[in-house]
């Protein structure tokens, strides 16, 4: 069963009241994952005339070598227009939006540049790279996406992402006047350092949002009980902590989406779980 969370934060940061609609890890195929997608392009709950940004923070598609296919290619673009026409896209890569898989059923790198290509076909579509920032309606963005090689391995890696944060995204220079939107892929590694520090690790930040995780594999039913941990990390560790839900480091306040679709290898467990996003109404503070 899909579920859309509406979500409030406050800010005086802002001008005005602005909605932004969260969607990710959509790990779109050439055969599977439109119809998820579809359900919220086509939601009746959702208001499109009142968001005012579209984020997605990772993993559009499930083998990004896929995007050399000319017809996956046109049927990747045309669902993703469906949201695009409507309101400006604010992309950063997910680990899958780098991968491909090898004949030895083994993930790879893959060519992540073709992806940035065939988004930037899509009218409203921005993808941030590492460390990039962007200025829309008020709103900062910025990214921080590590290459193939740090999602690799059981766990995840507190070190790689932090050697890759501090070569690419430290030099990210947020005003303290305007709001900033932070995305990274994975949620774990970013919380912890910052809980160590105390506050977020990029200065003046006042919103991570990440995905990958699935929830953890837990249901919309348990999800409020069991609040941030998971059952199971897509690096199969059992119990992970900042699976899904919310989370607040010093100021910064940290958002872990839920997924489009939960597992593509795996229709009924997708059919299950259904579709995920999020409505964040930012509000003004007086």
């Amino acid at each position: 069963m899909g579920k859309i969370k509406n979500l409030i934060l406050y800010s005086d940061k802002i001008s005005k009241d602005m909605n932004f609609l969260i969607v990710s890890d959509m790990h779109l195929t050439s055969d599977f994952g439109y119809s998820n997608l579809r359900k919220i392009s086509f939601n009746n709950y959702i208001d499109f005339n009142s968001i005012d940004h579209i984020i997605i923070p990772g993993d559009v598609v499930n083998d990004v070598n896929d995007l050399k296919d000319k017809n996956f290619k046109i049927l990747l673009q045309d669902a993703l227009y469906e949201l695009s026409h409507r309101k400006p896209v604010f992309v950063s890569y997910g680990n899958h939006d780098q991968m491909t898989k090898h004949n030895s059923n083994k993930w790879l790198p893959g060519d992540r540049i073709i992806l940035k290509k065939s988004l930037e076909e899509i009218p409203n579509f921005t993808l941030i790279s590492s460390g990039e920032q962007i200025e829309k309606d008020g709103i900062e963005y910025s990214a921080c996406s590590p290459i193939f090689s740090y999602y690799e391995g059981k766990k995840e890696n507190m070190l790689e992402y932090k050697k890759y944060f501090y070569a690419n995204c430290w030099n990210v220079d947020f005003s303290k006047d305007k709001y900033s939107i932070f995305l990274t892929h994975e949620p774990q590694s970013i919380i912890r350092l910052s809980k160590e520090k105390g506050k977020c690790i990029l200065p003046n930040t006042d919103l991570v949002i990440s995905g990958h995780m699935h929830n953890g594999l837990v249901p919309n039913f348990l999800q409020t009980i069991i609040k941030n941990k998971g059952f199971i990390s897509p690096q199969m560790e059992l119990l992970p902590d900042y699976a899904q839900g919310e989370f607040q480091v010093g100021d910064t306040n940290f958002i872990i989406n839920g997924p489009v679709n939960t597992r593509v290898e795996t229709p009924i467990i997708n059919e299950i779980y259904g579709e995920k996003a999020t409505v964040l109404t930012l509000k003004k503070k007086m």
